[in-house]
């Protein structure tokens, strides 16, 4: 598990709370539900059980895997549905609230759980924890920092905390980069390798640009050969890289998945905050008004204007640049490290490799921890209630390994990291070209991101009721900088004017 990490505190007396509204009691999750009426010893064969999440279809190939392998083992039926996103799961959830209609089980960030505390749906685990009978499933199971966001939601009266889930899919954010290209652009030009610093983009794709004047609407040849159409690369000669159809308007090096991430990692590597959360009252004010923060966003911009990075929207695309990576109309990609299969083109036909993300300087090496959690919900009987337990417990620890390899997620702990399909993963020469990224990815989040000596930081921001808004409605703050050239300034005290509930007064 990551050795440094940027969490947040636990000295709180009561729910998170807001800026504007009532705070939620702490005795009320649950719907009122009488947790000593828990028996663990119901039978639960043939008892079915409602799972939401958020995944997309990659993701839903291997958990459906897993959850009918669960049916066999257990008897247990899984009725699973995603909805599409996270945000349209949080969507979901809360209506369901209101309508009785809720999941036995779901997926969730901390300040999704603020929510489902506020309308009274979220389960407690700590008296399944305490009372199932299992010695061998405690929360020293999973690695202590993904526990952190578990439990910094909701306390009791002396400030001990809740827990209101445990890990299952966590990651972080890389950069994804065409290693062939980079191969053979920085055999022929020095100034062509793969960035480290933010400085370093700059320049690369600056070299890059006047590079690929000479290749645009080329095939370059495995003999390092020129050809002007793919039908004329000789028979007995590779195709390297195809850049038919390509123009130069087209292209743009480097591009950036999130925009809220994307927002919220240079707020933080250029030395500002993005929101902070009061700890007294537990309520969440922003922080991104600061030089410091204007000084990357200015950044960015005159990055953008010089065509030195790109975000989806530059290529057309509504949330994500690995379709035109994976076309060739780039060759870098910051995304979610459980992403990285999106950039492996049909066919493999150029492979695909990972760094860290760029940083501004040594002392700001922040990259961003996310992923969701399992938690449960106040739906159904005692059956459904300990048949969902059951779930929880096998996709957190006893598979979790095996879901993590499958899928690029990181482990939830030294069981998971220790099983033999992950050791798999890490150990052995990869099959395939997404399986080699995958343990690529492992390799790197082991050895740079949890490496002490590599100075990086993962970082969480403490949730707070109104989090995910205020992570919404910034969402769009790259691309008014890049896109449309706002000024840093200007698009700062636009967003502070929108989300005027959290402004401290």
């Amino acid at each position: 598990m990551q050795k440094k990490s940027l969490l947040f505190g636990l000295s709180c007396l009561a729910v998170l709370g807001v800026s504007a509204g009532s705070l939620a009691s702490c005795g009320g999750t649950g719907g009122g539900f009488d947790y000593s009426t828990l028996d663990f010893s119901v039978d639960t064969r043939g008892v079915t059980i409602n799972m939401w999440t958020g995944f997309g279809s990659s993701i839903n190939e291997v958990l459906v895997d897993l959850l009918n392998r669960f049916t066999e083992e257990t008897g247990i039926n899984v009725t699973y549905e995603s909805m599409g996103g996270y945000d349209q799961l949080q969507n979901a959830i809360n209506l369901s609230a209101s309508s009785g209609n809720l999941p036995n089980i779901a997926v969730g960030y901390p300040d999704h759980m603020v929510s489902y505390v506020n309308n009274n749906s979220i389960l407690r685990l700590d008296p399944f924890f305490e009372n199932d009978g299992d010695d061998t499933f405690t929360v020293n199971d999973f690695y202590a920092d993904y526990m952190v966001e578990n439990q910094s939601v909701l306390f009791d009266d002396n400030g001990n905390p809740y827990t209101l889930g445990v890990p299952f899919n966590k990651s972080t954010e890389v950069l994804g980069y065409n290693e062939t290209f980079f191969n053979w652009a920085g055999a022929l030009n020095e100034n062509i390798y793969v960035p480290e610093t933010w400085d370093q983009v700059r320049s690369v794709s600056q070299a890059i640009n006047s590079f690929m004047v000479d290749y645009f609407n080329k095939v370059i040849g495995s003999d390092n050969v020129v050809y002007d159409r793919i039908d004329d690369v000789p028979s007995d000669v590779d195709v390297l890289l195809d850049f038919t159809g390509i123009t130069e308007d087209m292209f743009h090096p480097f591009s950036y998945d999130s925009g809220a991430n994307f927002f919220i990692t240079t707020c933080r590597q250029w030395g500002g905050e993005y929101t902070v959360r009061d700890e007294s009252s537990l309520s969440g004010y922003l922080a991104f008004d600061s030089d410091e923060v204007v000084e990357g966003l200015s950044f960015m911009k005159e990055a953008y204007a010089e065509d030195s990075i790109a975000i989806p929207q530059t290529f057309g695309e509504a949330a994500y640049a690995s379709n035109p990576f994976k076309n060739m109309l780039s060759v870098m990609n910051v995304g979610s490290s459980a992403g990285v299969r999106n950039l492996v083109a049909t066919g493999a036909r150029f492979d695909v490799n990972v760094s860290h993300i760029p940083y501004h300087d040594a002392d700001h090496k922040y990259v961003i921890s996310q992923g969701t959690n399992l938690i449960l919900f106040n739906a159904d009987g005692n059956a459904e209630k300990v048949a969902s337990w059951k779930l929880l417990k096998y996709l957190s620890k006893e598979v979790n390994g095996e879901f993590a390899a499958r899928t690029g997620y990181f482990p939830s702990g030294e069981y998971a990291a220790n099983s033999q399909e992950y050791r798999d993963l890490v150990e052995n020469e990869p099959v395939s070209s997404i399986d080699r990224l995958n343990r690529d990815v492992t390799l790197l989040n082991t050895n740079v991101y949890m490496n002490d000596e590599e100075g990086w930081t993962k970082f969480v921001d403490a949730p707070f009721n109104g989090s995910s808004r205020i992570r919404n409605t910034v969402d769009s703050a790259m691309a008014r900088v890049c896109i449309d050239q706002e000024d840093a300034q200007d698009v700062i005290d636009s967003l502070y004017s929108e989300l005027s509930d959290y402004v401290r007064d």
